[in-house]
């Protein structure tokens, strides 16, 4: 008998620690889908390798970027197509698809260390300033946000910034556009672009539905010999623009202005393409406390001739 209750009382035992496991297994899931600690270890691994990277003696070739693209759905009903199992990121109304987007957006800024980094350095190959673009998110807008009020067949960006403008960052003290372009004057921002190309109104356009849109930043290759205009640009803020779908050799502080076709080298006049019309494709701004210009993040449809026009000699990012 004394054997017997004591193989029953040690079986007891073992249950009990086995469901003490169990238990802690489901919990410690439960932690890492709540908390989402893989995406963060994803985010942590490409900050660091960019800035392991910009210390490099030699950084074009010593340490690689270890970043990779997030793949989203932005989605009302729950469901997402054209993407294969990205994050599902469902919706009931406008404001959460900004808030969506300008996550992204403070992610790809920080990771690639937001403005202070020369993570391309000089190449002794480079004969002229080159545009290394950054894919940090490629975006699937769902069908099913046209259910949601106010929302047609697209978004319009200029709620987006909007919405960057007036909304602060969960724990911190600035907005989402702060943080992003160092100000918080948007209508100034839109005037000096609207007034540099010649027109009444400027936008930053619209956000197809049912297609997909990458979340781009980039940087400029750094060669003493072909130094920026910086146009009085304070480190970390807007100054100057870009006019027309082709950009000169490398982004100058400012705006890359959509849907303007630039003079010639001879001097020819600005024509506006009425079928795009005109809008802010994306906003440069100059480093903190080194000689690249950076594209700051923005969205953008991809693999479009809007796209294109960022002039992008590499994509550093993996996808």
């Amino acid at each position: 008998m004394n054997k017997e209750n004591k193989r029953g009382e040690l079986t007891t035992q073992q249950i009990v620690a086995i469901t003490i496991l169990i238990v802690s297994f489901i919990v410690i899931l439960f932690l890492l889908f709540r908390l989402n600690l893989g995406e963060e270890t994803t985010k942590e691994l490409c900050r660091n390798s960019v800035l392991l990277k910009s210390k490099s003696i030699f950084p074009e070739e010593a340490i690689q970027l270890k970043c990779y693209r997030n793949y989203k759905c932005v989605t009302f009903d729950g469901s997402c197509e054209g993407l294969n199992n990205p994050e599902v990121a469902k919706v009931e109304n406008q404001e959460e698809i900004y808030n969506e987007i300008a996550e992204e957006m403070t992610d790809c800024w920080y990771v690639f260390g937001e403005g202070k980094v020369d993570y391309i350095g000089n190449s002794i190959t480079e004969l002229t300033r080159n545009n290394y673009c950054s894919i940090c998110s490629q975006i699937s807008f769902d069908n099913s946000l046209t259910e949601i009020e106010g929302i047609d067949g697209s978004i319009s960006k200029d709620g987006l910034y909007q919405y960057l403008q007036n909304n602060k960052i969960q724990g911190q003290d600035f907005t989402y556009l702060e943080y992003l372009l160092g100000t918080n004057d948007l209508e100034k921002i839109k005037a000096d672009y609207a007034s540099q190309a010649k027109t009444s109104s400027i936008s930053f356009g619209e956000i197809p539905i049912g297609k997909q849109s990458f979340v781009v930043m980039g940087i400029t290759s750094n060669l003493e010999a072909y130094k920026w205009i910086g146009a009085g640009a304070v480190a970390g803020t807007v100054a100057g623009a870009i006019i027309g779908t082709f950009t000169p050799v490398g982004w100058i502080a400012g705006a890359v202005i959509l849907g303007v076709a630039t003079a010639t080298a001879a001097g020819g006049a600005t024509e506006i393409d009425a079928l795009t019309g005109i809008e802010i494709g994306g906003i440069t701004v100059k480093g903190i406390g080194i000689d690249n210009q950076f594209l700051s993040p923005t969205l953008i449809e991809a693999e479009s001739e809007k796209f294109k026009a960022l002039n992008c000699e590499e994509i550093l990012t993996f996808s």
